[in-house]
């Protein structure tokens, strides 16, 4: 593998490089997503580090978040990266089963484990064409891990819309959130 982000004009004349393999700072294994921010800094779904790093335009490492495990700070290979017009990060954290939200300086804000409640058209099409699979799904107690994430492997915010789209790759459908953006902080009268 070659563990490094190559930029690319839009001729697909190579402009620069950054990044090798390693665990250390501005390091790299198995880069998965990447995305940039309204400022053309760069984010990296840093895969096997379980983390995301960030650097400016020119490749130059500003910082990193995350390391292994399962409580709601860490990551457990992080597929890809979004970063919405506030600056708000979101990773598909693929083992893990979720999508974590943090802040622009990279601190947990929240997390997303899905909500899907019905089968998607490709879901009822794969299920209604393999007798097997739907057989087994009536066999089934509950089926209530079924809205849940499996494997998310990619996010996208859609500026235009103000909403999250997140590829649940096991159960074949996307998962759409709206940002809430016109709301304010509880205001307490003591």
């Amino acid at each position: 593998m070659n563990d490094r982000i190559q930029i690319f004009d839009t001729h697909g004349t190579h402009i620069s490089s950054f990044g090798r393999e390693g665990s250390k700072d501005s390091e790299l294994l198995s880069p998965w997503g990447i995305t940039t921010d309204y400022a053309d800094n760069i984010f990296v779904s840093d895969h096997l580090n379980h983390r995301i790093q960030k650097f400016d335009p020119e490749g130059n490492f500003l910082f990193s978040f995350g390391n292994i495990g399962t409580n709601y700070e860490t990551l457990n290979h992080p597929s890809d990266v979004a970063v919405d017009p506030a600056g708000d990060i979101y990773v598909a954290d693929w083992a893990n089963n979720r999508i974590q939200i943090y802040d622009p300086d990279g601190h947990h804000i929240g997390g997303l484990k899905g909500s899907a409640y019905q089968l998607s058209k490709w879901q009822e099409q794969y299920v209604q064409g393999n007798p097997d699979v739907y057989k087994a799904r009536r066999r089934v107690a509950s089926l209530e891990p079924e809205k849940f994430f499996a494997l998310p492997t990619c996010v996208f915010f859609d500026e235009s819309k103000s909403r999250l789209l997140a590829i649940d790759s096991q159960r074949w459908r996307i998962q759409i959130y709206n940002k809430l953006e016109n709301y304010s902080d509880p205001q307490f009268n003591i």
